[in-house]
């Protein structure tokens, strides 16, 4: 049985290199989103194999496609009151309005003068 070319050498050469230079940045973009996230992420890479035509049985047809999921860190949340008619408030509609004021600053003293007798 004759020697197969490896897979690494066909997927370097698969459109011209652009596929291997994709997927490098993919497989970068995932691992930092990971290592920030400290979350699970994934690289799919899907070779879909056809025949070119069906005259010939020695040309077929790679065609790659790459997915990846990147995970994201959680958002910040936040609490809020509803209504029946699904308006959304920040306030609770049952507490008590209280109209606080802020207080006036108090004048300055002036400096007094100590003396050591």
């Amino acid at each position: 049985m004759a020697k197969q070319t490896q897979f690494s050498k066909t997927l370097s050469q698969l459109n011209r290199g652009e596929l291997d230079d994709e997927l490098t940045d993919v497989i970068s973009e995932v691992i930092k989103a990971v290592r920030s996230t400290r979350k699970q992420g994934s690289v799919t890479l899907n070779l879909k194999i056809s025949m070119l035509n069906t005259r010939t049985e020695n040309q077929i047809k790679i065609t790659p496609a790459v997915s990846c999921k990147v995970p994201e860190l959680d958002r910040e949340e936040s609490i809020v009151f509803s209504t029946a008619d699904g308006d959304v408030l920040f306030d609770d509609p049952n507490q008590i309005k209280i109209d606080l004021k802020t207080p006036d600053k108090p004048k300055e003293k002036p400096m007094l003068k100590v003396v050591h007798a």
